[in-house]
């Protein structure tokens, strides 16, 4: 994949965590008529690409262990006639998370001019690209989340804006030293172009106070735990803990409402806060003018509060960046994406002129079908509907990039069960399901998987898990997706050579289940983290939770006709029976039964998602269950008063219940109630951030990829 690179780092910090560097090499571009110039680039953990100061991309395209993907970026449009300064800026993270793998920090990278396959620059080459540690960036900060890296703080200096535009290399760069080789594969979809998109109003001006430390500093688990389960900075060795900052100010903001007009000066103890037309996740960007040396903030957020305020502490993630400037003018994007609708700017010293605030997206680069191909036209015309479509358009490119994420604020990680429903979403919206293939891809690859039992999957992937929890009902929900996979892609004989090869690991996962298996072939007492939804479903779990062998009767009949293997498909038939006689007590199916002296009783516990779970999971049907059905279509759903209607029945979150029931109304021909319930679940979100949410309510991520579901839901395929 590369002609003559080699991977690089700084000697001796391959490991180091949260150490980044800024690779420089300047190439010459005679004319661009009849050439083509690209950038091959493979990195760990995390690059921004910039020519001539011009930021184009970001990447890479994430693996599993011990592989990476090769980005090819066309510049061919990006550089001028004469030299041209490409610059390629890499975070080595080196830490577990949700986000990225703990990997050796290293570059790849080359410059060619494919038309006569010259080779410009090539790191490792006689014609390498130059390095030097990139310090403007603080090393030894507090962890964004508990999921993801770092925050970002900086400390800039007035020839900032050189280091990316100044054809002199510079005394403090040298020749970056080779490591050791690695294992490429293709990256298989598009570059991102990174489209604009500015703040759209002003909501609130105001002044502030900062110093005043609380009386008690919250402490969240990814700054009080840092330790062998979960790497990073203690807090006694930081040198800036933005949590710790974050709770130290006084905000005063006074509601207002005023159209961008692209500049806004700051003095100390200044703040503005900007809102944008809906959330939308990419890289913050801005021009600062400082008259004088100054240090300014920015806090950002899905939400504000009830003074139009961004607080910067949210959803369990340090919302805030930190920049110290000397006297000058910058030109700056955010290293990491982040997904937000509102953003606040604060100084705290000096005077700031902040130009040009926008973010440059971070979105899905397949391109997207014509909703008249896929949505039936009264449909689109219906308002309400309307909007909630868009908003689920939303919602899935800022989640489907690289691989399908939860969500692209708090963790941005791959999770098993959203990435069912996310791939329906995905082929409907595109037609095709390359991101699917990433990502299920991702799971073949590596040998095993460190600190999980043998034949389990990791609940998110590619991640990390020191702590060596895993959801066993997500890797389930990972063979259902597999075959899935197959039936929407029947004619594409990659995703059956796919099947294919990962069948192995399919039946490697069964084999994990079987020490489960009772004296009824259900599956007691399973062990981790046991996850039915985000509800009081939840609460019933053990010893014995049927929504969890409801699932796993569907998994075996899945693996069973993906591999032709009737013995699966009997023993998913022989579970169906028991759970029909254990579960089902005449009225609806009881959650759980738990081990007394040595007999399995029945709680009673009910919940509305354990219902939805026996009908998805094809072990009721309207037909053999009519009764039953006819509560839940009739007398269950958004509209149900759980204080009056069944309050003995546990009422479904959206994560995943309420999903389940809009996916049944549509399978069993309830086109009507479907588009009103759609409106009923989501119209509010929709309103309120033009993305759809995790959970009915806006406390968790507003911005949660499976979601995009109801793109599926309301386009006239079926699968």
């Amino acid at each position: 994949m590369f002609k003559e690179a080699l991977p690089v780092w700084q000697k001796g910090k391959e490991k180091e965590m949260n150490y980044s560097m800024l690779f420089k090499t300047v190439i010459l571009c005679n004319e661009n008529s009849g050439k083509r110039y690209v950038v091959r680039i493979a990195a760990s953990t995390v690059y921004q690409l910039f020519i001539n100061g011009k930021f184009i991309t970001t990447g890479p395209c994430r693996t599993a262990h011990g592989y990476y993907r090769v980005d090819e970026i066309d510049i061919t449009e990006d550089l001028d006639l004469g030299d041209n300064v490409v610059a390629i800026l890499v975070a080595g993270y080196n830490i577990n998370n949700y986000y990225t793998l703990n990997q050796p920090s290293f570059l790849q990278a080359e410059i060619v001019e494919e038309t006569y396959g010259i080779v410009l620059a090539a790191t490792g080459s006689c014609n390498p690209f130059y390095s030097r540690p990139y310090k403007e960036r603080i090393k030894k900060t507090d962890k964004y989340s508990f999921q993801r890296t770092f925050t970002e703080v900086y400390k800039l200096n007035s020839n900032y804006n050189m280091l990316f535009t100044d054809v002199s290399i510079g005394d403090d760069f040298l020749v970056p030293t080779h490591t050791d080789s690695k294992k490429f594969i293709e990256r298989r979809i598009p570059t991102y172009t990174h489209p604009e998109c500015n703040v759209d109003k002003i909501i609130a001006r105001g002044t502030c106070s900062f110093g005043e430390k609380p009386k008690e500093y919250l402490r969240t688990r990814h700054v009080a735990n840092i330790g062998p389960m979960q790497l990073g900075y203690k807090y006694d060795e930081l040198d800036v803990c933005l949590e710790d900052v974050a709770q130290e100010f006084k905000f005063e903001p006074v509601k207002v409402s005023e159209d961008y007009e692209g500049s806004d000066k700051l003095f100390a103890n200044d703040i503005v806060v900007y809102s944008l037309d809906s959330e939308r996740t990419g890289f913050i960007a801005a021009g600062f003018i400082c008259k004088e040396d100054a240090d300014l903030y920015i806090m950002f957020d899905e939400r504000i509060n009830e003074h139009n305020d961004v607080e910067g502490l949210a959803n369990g993630c340090t919302n805030v960046i930190k920049i110290e400037m000397e006297k000058g003018s910058y030109d700056f994007i955010s290293f990491e994406s982040y997904g937000f609708k509102y953003i606040k700017f604060v100084c705290t010293k000096g005077e700031v002129e902040v130009r040009n605030v926008k973010v440059r997206e971070y979105i899905c680069s397949v391109p997207l079908k014509n909703l008249e191909e896929i949505i039936d036209k009264e449909i689109l015309q219906d308002e309400k509907l309307g909007k909630v479509l868009e908003a689920a358009t939303n919602t899935f490119k800022q989640n489907a990039v690289d691989i399908f994420m939860d969500c692209p604020t708090r963790e941005r990680a791959g999770w098993l069960c959203d990435s069912f429903f996310t791939a329906r979403a995905e082929k409907v919206l595109t037609g095709d399901n390359a991101i699917e293939y990433n990502f299920l891809e991702n799971f073949l690859l590596p040998e095993k998987f460190e600190h999980l039992p043998k034949g389990m999957l990791p609940m998110c992937y590619p991640s990390d898990h020191y702590d060596k929890v895993f959801i066993p009902n997500w890797a389930m929900w990972f063979v259902k997706e597999l075959y899935d996979f197959v039936k929407r892609n029947e004619d594409n004989e990659n995703a059956k050579e796919l099947a294919e090869k990962l069948k192995d690991r399919v039946y490697e996962l069964l084999d994990y289940f079987k020490k489960f298996e009772n004296e009824y072939g259900l599956l007691e007492k399973l062990e981790s983290w046991v996850f039915v939804e985000w509800s009081r479903a939840n609460d019933f779990v053990q010893d014995v939770n049927y929504p969890s062998n409801m699932l796993y009767s569907s998994t075996l009949e899945n693996a069973g006709r993906l591999y032709n293997d009737d013995k699966l498909i009997e023993k998913a038939e022989k579970i169906k029976e028991v759970i029909l006689e254990r579960s089902f007590n005449g009225e609806f199916f009881v959650d759980n039964e738990i081990r007394k002296d040595g007999v399995l009783v029945s709680t009673n516990e009910t919940s509305e998602t354990c219902q939805y779970y026996a009908f998805f999971m094809d072990i009721a049907t309207p037909d053999t269950h009519k009764a039953l059905w006819g509560k839940l279509v009739d007398e269950m759903g958004p509209k149900r008063d759980a204080s009056k209607t069944y309050p003995n029945v546990y009422p479904s979150n959206a994560f995943i219940g309420a999903v389940l029931r809009l996916d049944l109304l549509k399978r069993f021909g309830y086109t009507d109630k479907l588009k009103e319930e759609i409106k009923d679940y989501f119209y509010y979100m929709a309103e309120k951030t033009g993305t759809l949410w995790e959970n009915l309510t806006p406390e968790a991520s507003c911005n949660h990829g499976f979601t995009s579901y109801v793109a599926y839901l309301l386009s006239n395929k079926k699968y």
